[in-house]
């Protein structure tokens, strides 16, 4: 039997692996704690579990069970490797280990600035994420990332990662390595205190937007100012003359406040307000305006993100501008619904083709499936295909 323990769209990944390989009776879940059976940002293994007729255990239950290998995909529960009685026992971390080790990955590279970041597969010891490593797949960082961005790109890369790896922890033909002690970090859950996050000015500039970005999190938190959510930090040209946190000048949108070396505007979020503009905003308005939002990739409690809304509107300009600045062309909303869906329904309504096979030039892919199991193809005529250039 393999076990998948976890949480998010990087376990439910790893499910369907172990399916696809080994058909769902040889296979068991253990959910997280906080696992509802129901998608929110993230999907949940539980509701996927049961879809496909999984046994959903508990780490107990699999303790005394005859396994062949556990798996443990951002699993919330300390696994007792002695316990398991086998030597097939990993875990996907998200850091470039030996950096990072244990809580709150998605901030710490955000935080420090970091150009790169990683996920990695190792073994799982008696230690916190101090296993031998397994496979490495690195990624690059921009500096307009925040943390939500940096865990994003963590699922991405460790789908990746897993699907390259899979059958080798499955029939034990990887090799390893012992992490290194240089570089090696380690933060505890009590590192940070989220319900007491306060911006320390008495920083530079630099430091006080790695700040905003680090916690930029929008499921979970934002950082405020007068109860006001920040969505971004502009670094003026002005060097700070007045004590560190003085405000210096007030507006709807922005408050203009010291630091340590240079002035700065803390923009305030205005996500929803943002996404309705778009049907009609011009490109300039539309540039000027991203300071209200937590970057191109942001998404609203629907999962809708810029390039969505304006695949679903029609507005080639935007899109253009948003594929050049990094916006991903398969995004999806919280259900699944891919970039191309929406430009689909914009296509059909509007009898006009254009987007959509516009984007498909550009490489967004027509075969991706939605939560529901369901392609563009499921959704549309023999008619309806042609017409989008898909027959």
């Amino acid at each position: 039997m393999i076990v998948i323990a976890g949480k998010n769209d990087i376990a439910v990944h790893g499910l369907i692996l172990a399916i696809e390989f080994y058909g769902a009776e040889n296979v068991a879940v253990i959910i997280n704690k906080n696992d509802t059976g129901i998608d929110g940002w993230q999907r949940s293994l539980l509701k996927a579990a049961v879809e496909a007729k999984v046994k959903v255990l508990s780490l107990d239950e699999v303790y005394s069970k005859q396994i062949k290998l556990f798996l443990s995909l951002e699993f919330d529960q300390i696994i007792k490797p002695e316990k398991l009685k086998i030597e097939n026992i990993f875990n996907i971390h998200f850091s470039k280990l030996p950096k990072y080790k244990g809580m709150y990955t998605s901030v710490w590279p955000i935080l420090y600035g970091d150009n790169e970041t990683a996920v990695t597969l190792h073994k799982i010891d008696s230690g916190i994420d101090t296993g031998d490593i397994i496979a490495q797949e690195v990624f690059t960082l921009s500096e307009k990332d925040r943390s939500q961005d940096c865990y994003r790109k963590y699922i991405k890369n460790s789908k990746k990662l897993l699907d390259d790896n899979f059958e080798k922890i499955v029939n034990s033909t990887f090799e390893s390595r012992k992490q290194p002690s240089d570089e090696s970090t380690y933060f505890s859950s009590k590192t940070i205190n989220f319900h007491e996050l306060n911006i320390e000015f008495n920083k530079t500039a630099w430091q006080v937007k790695r700040q905003v970005y680090a916690f930029s999190f929008r499921p979970y938190q934002l950082l405020c100012l007068d109860n006001k959510k920040i969505s971004e930090v502009v670094i003026t040209k002005d060097k700070s003359k007045l004590k560190p946190g003085t405000i210096i000048d007030k507006s709807e949108n922005y408050t203009l406040i010291s630091t340590i070396d240079y002035d700065i505007e803390l923009h305030f979020d205005d996500l929803n307000g943002f996404l309705k503009k778009i049907p009609t905003i011009s490109l300039v308005d539309f540039k000027k305006n991203l300071t209200r939002i937590l970057g191109i990739n942001d998404k609203n409690e629907k999962g809708w993100s810029p390039i969505i809304v304006a695949a679903y509107h029609g507005r080639k300009d935007i899109i253009d501008f948003l594929i050049e600045n990094g916006a991903d062309i398969n995004d999806r909303n919280y259900r699944g619904t891919t970039v191309l869906m929406y430009a689909k329904d914009y296509s059909i309504v509007n009898d006009d083709s254009t987007i959509f096979r516009y984007l498909m030039s550009l490489g967004a892919d027509a075969n991706l499936k939605d939560w529901s199991g369901k392609k563009i193809l499921d959704y549309i005529t023999n008619k309806q295909a042609k017409f989008l250039g898909l027959l």
